[in-house]
């Protein structure tokens, strides 16, 4: 069993955080490295694994029936691993990047690598477990996303996270899950490294209200390249395909989801960036799966890259809290109008999904005479505007405005704040130049 990428052999211990765990009384390693049948092979599809890692689940296996924190890892490993008798494709697997055979399977602090086989020679696909790997350590160090405490300093106006991340959603006293005082987590964008992205899912969970900051968890999705690159995956793809980074933590965050579901707690997610196609593609592996999440889990889209449309139409499939008329705010940077708003199609595809979906029959001709309508006056505007434009050859006093706001919208770090006045992002942006210079 391997640590992490930096790490060796676990021959004797498996390391959760800063304590070597002695799991049991450990037999020397069998001779043989064949495969066989680990567990109970009347019940699902049959998990093969060679001796070492057969082994090495029957010594946590044990370990999991002493009630202990390291039981708890424990049976985090065994309950992932029984999960793959009864779907080849839990909730929280995933492909392989680039290897299209391999399957990722992560429980907990742990990342289980196998493949499908048939050994029984019948039409039932059996697991071969490849590699078990201990992801806890690779969590600390940012090289994996995690969950993580915030907490916030009125003093300094300061968000800190703590100094370990956790591995499963957990209510406290401040937000017990209630629907009065729900959870609040955030979900950050590319490029930030954790504390920077502390400070801007912050801001953005409090609207930019100083009044309403506070505490808060922190599901970081760490990134490889900076937010440019994250930038033009959105615009490539109209804000429908991320990155193999965002994919697995996508992954991650449906698992806490379906966790916080199954725990009947009412959820706040705020996606800030790059990280709304995280949520986005999270919601559309739990509406795969035809989960109801019972109006306790909604959704806020800050500065958004992926698009409104598929997000609007997974949250009413998945039955979550829809009642606030505005989830979603956003400034108008190049990757937010190519993916969040699909070049002005999406605002346009929520509104007919709203009204063919969610309208009672009696409402729809009222709304749809103001859809006509809206759209008429919307086409005479433009004709008019082109008219001007190509009659004056001058670019008219909003059209400019526009422009403005899209170039201020895109300069770096423009959009760490929340801002509902683009005068204020400017401005703001002005400042930290200076500072910077």
């Amino acid at each position: 069993m391997r640590h992490s990428q930096d790490g060796g052999e676990f021959n004797t211990k498996v390391q959760f955080y800063d304590k070597d765990i002695v799991m049991g009384q450990m037999q020397p390693l069998q001779s043989t490295n064949a495969l066989q049948a680990w567990g109970n092979t009347g019940n699902g599809r049959a998990i093969f694994a060679n001796g070492a890692h057969r082994q090495l689940l029957d010594q946590v296996l044990q370990l999991s029936r002493k009630p202990s924190s390291e039981g708890f890892y424990a049976q985090q490993l065994i309950r992932g691993v029984n999960s793959l008798r009864a779907s080849a494709a839990p909730l929280n697997s995933m492909l392989k990047p680039r290897h299209p055979t391999r399957r990722l399977l992560v429980a907990g602090h742990f990342e289980i690598e196998y493949e499908l086989n048939n050994y029984y020679g019948d039409c039932q696909t059996d697991i071969e477990i490849v590699d078990i790997r201990f992801i806890g350590k690779e969590a600390e160090k940012e090289q994996r996303p995690a969950l993580w405490r915030v907490k916030y300093n009125p003093k300094t106006e300061e968000w800190k996270p703590e100094r370990l991340p956790q591995h499963n959603l957990q209510p406290n006293k401040a937000q017990p899950g209630s629907k009065e005082k729900p959870l609040k987590i955030g979900i950050n964008g590319h490029g930030e490294s954790r504390n920077d992205a502390a400070e801007t899912l912050g801001d953005h969970i409090a609207r930019g209200n100083k009044d309403k900051r506070g505490d808060y968890q922190l599901f970081y999705v760490p990134s490889s390249s900076g937010a440019t690159a994250g930038d033009w995956v959105a615009i490539r793809s109209m804000g429908l395909q991320g990155t193999d980074e965002q994919r697995l933590a996508s992954r991650l965050l449906a698992l806490h989801m379906y966790e916080a579901h199954r725990q009947k707690l009412h959820v706040e997610w705020t996606a800030h960036s790059h990280g709304t196609w995280v949520l986005t593609e999270a919601m559309r592996q739990l509406a795969q799966r035809k989960i109801d999440l019972q109006q306790r889990q909604k959704i806020f889209f800050s500065e958004s890259t992926a698009s409104y449309a598929v997000a609007n139409h997974l949250r009413h499939k998945l039955n979550m809290d829809t009642k606030d008329g505005s989830w979603h705010h956003m400034t108008l940077g190049p990757a937010q109008v190519a993916g969040g708003l699909n070049y002005g199609t999406a605002p346009l595809l929520c509104y007919l999904n709203e009204l063919w979906c969610h309208t009672p029959k009696d409402e729809k001709p009222q709304k749809i005479g103001s859809l006509v309508w809206g759209s008429g006056v919307t086409g005479i505007v433009g004709y008019n505007l082109a008219t001007k434009i190509i009659a004056s050859g001058v670019i008219p006093v909003s059209l400019a405005v526009l422009g403005a706001r899209m170039v201020i919208a895109s300069l770096p770090g423009a959009k760490k704040k929340y801002y509902t006045d683009p005068g204020h992002q400017l401005a703001d942006w002005l400042v930290r130049f200076r500072r910077n210079r």
